[in-house]
C-alpha cells in the first residue's frame, strides 16, 4: 500500500504496512485528503475494512506512541512498564 500511495505519503498522510493515518487542521482539510486517499486506493483497486476505520480522532496510539494535537508523545503505558521494570539481581 505504501508504494501505491507514495506520491501523497508524508504530506497528506502516513502509511505503515497496511495502516493509513491522516491528519489535518480543519474538517475541510480532512475531507479533501480523504477524497484523495480514496481516489488513490480506488485507482490501485485497494479496499478498506470499515470495521477498522476511525475518523475525527484527536489522539491516536500507534507503534507505542501517541499522536496528538500537541505532537508526538510516548505511550504512557509503555513508560510505566519501563519505570516499574524490576532491577536485575544477578549478572545473568
Amino acid at each position: 500500500m505504501s508504494t501505491e500511495l507514495s506520491a501523497m505519503q508524508g504530506l497528506k498522510f502516513l502509511v505503515y504496512l497496511n495502516d493509513i493515518i491522516m491528519f489535518g487542521e480543519t474538517l475541510k482539510m480532512d475531507n479533501d485528503k480523504l477524497r484523495e486517499v480514496f481516489a488513490g486506493l480506488r485507482m490501485h483497486n485497494l479496499k478498506l475494512q470499515p470495521n477498522k476505520c476511525e475518523s475525527l480522532r484527536k489522539e491516536v496510539t500507534y507503534l507505542s506512541h501517541k499522536l496528538t494535537t500537541q505532537g508526538l508523545l510516548p505511550d504512557s503505558d509503555k513508560v510505566m512498564a519501563v519505570k516499574e521494570f524490576p532491577t536485575p539481581n544477578n549478572t545473568r
